[in-house]
This record gives structure tokens, C-alpha cells and sequence, in this order.
């Protein structure tokens, strides 16, 4: 056993020892946390009995490098003097674990150091994974280099690539057993060696958890073995016969009964993801999972059916939507929402990214934090990517942390919305 598994293992006897006989959280209309003065009620997240709205800053950093670290450090008492009161660290495999296999590699000083200065400043922390190969995010040269077969394969036999956000990045399979086992170890290690975990206020699975929107996937040998046993295992008498041959018909593609699979593996994998952090965080660790949901056509190829996803996902504190602004009317979306009222559950209701540099033009912002108002958010708003960069459009600040236009309307507004918030 290494030494990181070791403290992993240490880690979790110890949480378990000390929960023993708290009740879980699962369905009740108040979910409590590591913090007895901190609680989630009616969608908002209260301190010592006193709502906060939080305005969450959300800076993609490379944490195992000092000087990027550094960068961060140097601007939070800027943050903090923008209103900002939670920084989210997003953890990506790749970073701490080249060889892919879960085994930390590099020093999480750097990650530690930031944390502490954080809390130093008496603003909330949380912590999120990066380990999926979508929107951003890629697996570890070493993962592939040891599990090729583990890829995604869609419906016309191909390996898929990130080529819909751009990134070209190879997608996984998430029903390969080799990625299942070597991602979850990573995020147990990683939990692992986080100071003071009973201090995070929340955790976040793998961003924009999904299929892919613009192709039909997962139709690999695990995706197939899944689905066979899935079958069996639920005595399903009128579930399609896995194709022969490729490109797979229409007729399997379109049927419910294997999207209803897809939905439900689908949030088997989030929900994996989320044991994995309470295993070593504890089961009262407050969990945030995003919800992708535009409300087009390409909807049963991401998630299946999004209800069915929502209900078979395990407990989860935080719901974080995406996309509550139609990107090609440029006005509302509002079907996330909808069907997350649907499912009715005790979720705290937020977004995943309520604007990031790129994808808002200033003159919406008005309109965009409304909609998120109107249609449930009491929890708080996050802004990505909070880091110092001109030439990059996609950070809301100049070199100088100096607003962009966009962050602009928000900052230079907060009295008023301030009042809007607490109106609701």
C-alpha cells in the first residue's frame, strides 16, 4: 500500500468512526454539514443561521505549479474586495496524476497553501474534480498509454474526440472499468490529502457530466456488456438486441428503453463519482453536480432523458444548471429549471458557470441574472474563469484585475442586485 493510500485509508476510518450514528442526510428538507453552524434550507445555504448568498469565483488554475498558485494567492484580497465570499478550486486529473493510474504524483502543498489563504480571509473554499474528456478536460497521457480500449466508441464505430467544444480531447467510456477504477481512486487520493476537509463547504463532481450532444454515444464493448446485464438484471422482455454491426440503426439509437439505460448509467457514474468523495470527505459532505439541459434535439443524445437522470442521481445538495441562457435566441431558457421543479427534490439550485468571459455580452446580464432569480436560484452565482488574463476571452479580468464588460455590469450593480436577491 503507498503512502497516500494508506492515509486515504486512515482518512476514512476515522471520518466513519466519527459519523457513526449521525443520520444521512438523503431526503430531509434540511441537509447539515461538517460545520454545525452551516445548513442548506429551502435552497439557501445559511451560516450560523444567517442566509448567504454566495458569490462564488471560480479560478482554472493549475494548482501543483507554485507560481500559478501564486498568481491566485496575490489576488484574493481583489476578489474579496469585488464581493467574492467562496473560491472554487477545480482539481483536474491530469495535473496531479500523469500517469493516470490515481496515484497523486506531486505535491499538493500548493493546493494546501491557497486553501489556507483563503480561509485566512474568512471566505469559503470548495473543491471540485476535473476527470472526465469533455468541455475541457482531459485524461492523463499514462491512462491511455496503459487502456486504449477504454475510449468511447459512437454509432458509427468511430473513437470519439471533444470535437464539439473544440478541444479534441479523447473521451472515455464511462462504462470502461479500467477508467471507472483508476478516476475514482484519484479522487479518493486527492480527498485524501486536502487539509482540513471538514472546512470545504462543498465538493463538485466532473464538469457537465453528459454523452455528447453532436454525436450518438456510448457504443463500445463495456457499453455493451453494461447494457446486456442492465437487461437481465431488470427482466426487461422488449429491450432491443445490442446491433451487429455498425453504424448502429436508427431504430436501437431512438428506442426509450435504451435511452432510459443511458440516463440511468449516466447518473450511475455521477453518483459513483460522489461515493468516491464521501468516502473520504464523509457522508455529510455537501455535494454539487452539474445539469446540462438546452431544452434542443440533441438532448437524448447527452443524457438519455434528462427527468430519468435527475431521479436516479443519489443524494446531491447542489444542483448547478447549464444552459439557462439560449445561446442562439439569446433570451431564457428556462426547460432546466423546469424539469428540475419535475423531479422535486431538496436540492439547492445554482448554475454552472451563471457567466463565464465568453459566452454573455454585457447588455444581457440584466436579463440572465433575472432569469436565474425567477426561476429558483437562492443558493448563490459563479463566475469562471476568475483569473487575470486580456488576451484570454473566456477570464473575466484584465491583467491588471482590472473588469472586462461583462463582470463590469455585475460589480458595478451589486447594490441592486443585493436587493433583488433578498426580494425573493
Amino acid at each position: 500500500m503507498t503512502t497516500c493510500q494508506a492515509l486515504c485509508m486512515a482518512l476514512i476510518v476515522m471520518l466513519s468512526t466519527m459519523l457513526l450514528g449521525l443520520p444521512a442526510a438523503c431526503d430531509s428538507a434540511e441537509a447539515t454539514a461538517p460545520s454545525e453552524q452551516w445548513e442548506i434550507r429551502d435552497g439557501r445555504f445559511y451560516d450560523d443561521g444567517e442566509w448567504v448568498f454566495l458569490k462564488i469565483a471560480k479560478p482554472l488554475c493549475h494548482f501543483p505549479d507554485p507560481d500559478h498558485v501564486q498568481l491566485l494567492i496575490d489576488g484574493l484580497d481583489i476578489l474579496q474586495d469585488k464581493g467574492y465570499n467562496c473560491i472554487e478550486l477545480i482539481c483536474y486529473w491530469h495535473h496531479f496524476d500523469p500517469e493516470g493510474d490515481g496515484e497523486i504524483s506531486v505535491s499538493l502543498e500548493p493546493l494546501n497553501r491557497v486553501i489556507r489563504a483563503i480561509r485566512d480571509r474568512g471566505m469559503y473554499v470548495s473543491v471540485g474534480v476535473e476527470n472526465y474528456a469533455v468541455g475541457g478536460g482531459v485524461l492523463p497521457p499514462g491512462f491511455w498509454e496503459r487502456h486504449p480500449d477504454a475510449v468511447a466508441i459512437n454509432s458509427d464505430g468511430e473513437e470519439v474526440y471533444d470535437v464539439e467544444y473544440g478541444f479534441g480531447s479523447r473521451v472515455p467510456s464511462q462504462f470502461s472499468p479500467e477508467y471507472l477504477e483508476a478516476s475514482r481512486r484519484f479522487i479518493r487520493n486527492l480527498m485524501a490529502g486536502v487539509e482540513n476537509l471538514d472546512e470545504v463547504l462543498y465538493f463538485e463532481t466532473s464538469v457537465e457530466p453528459q454523452y455528447m450532444g453532436h454525436q450518438r454515444i456510448c457504443y463500445s464493448d463495456h457499453a455493451r456488456k453494461a447494457y446486456e446485464e442492465w437487461v437481465t438484471a431488470n427482466d426487461i422482455a422488449d429491450a432491443p438486441p445490442w446491433p451487429d454491426t455498425f453504424p448502429v440503426p436508427e431504430e436501437f439509437i431512438a428506442n426509450p428503453v435504451w435511452n432510459q439505460f443511458r440516463a440511468e448509467s449516466l447518473a450511475g457514474w455521477v453518483s459513483g463519482d460522489m461515493r468516491a468523495i464521501r468516502e473520504v470527505a464523509g457522508e455529510d459532505a455537501w455535494i454539487a453536480v452539474d445539469y446540462l439541459e438546452s431544452g434542443g434535439p440533441e438532448m437524448p443524445n447527452r443524457l438519455g432523458d434528462p427527468v430519468t437522470f435527475l431521479k436516479n442521481l443519489d443524494r446531491v445538495e447542489i444542483l448547478q444548471v447549464n444552459w439557462h441562457w439560449n445561446k442562439i435566441t439569446r433570451s431564457p431558457n428556462t426547460v432546466a429549471y423546469e424539469n428540475v421543479r419535475k423531479v422535486d427534490r431538496d436540492w439547492a439550485v445554482s448554475e454552472h458557470m451563471t457567466f463565464n468571459g465568453s459566452d454573455y455580452a454585457p447588455e444581457e446580464a440584466h436579463d440572465v441574472l433575472h432569469n436565474t432569480l425567477e426561476h429558483g436560484t437562492r443558493f448563490g452565482w459563479e463566475f469562471v474563469n476568475a483569473l487575470p488574463a486580456t488576451a484570454d476571452p473566456f477570464t473575466l479580468y484584465n491583467d491588471d484585475w482590472s473588469d472586462k464588460p461583462l463582470i463590469a455590469e455585475v460589480h458595478g450593480n451589486w447594490d441592486y442586485w443585493q436587493e433583488q436577491i433578498h426580494d425573493k
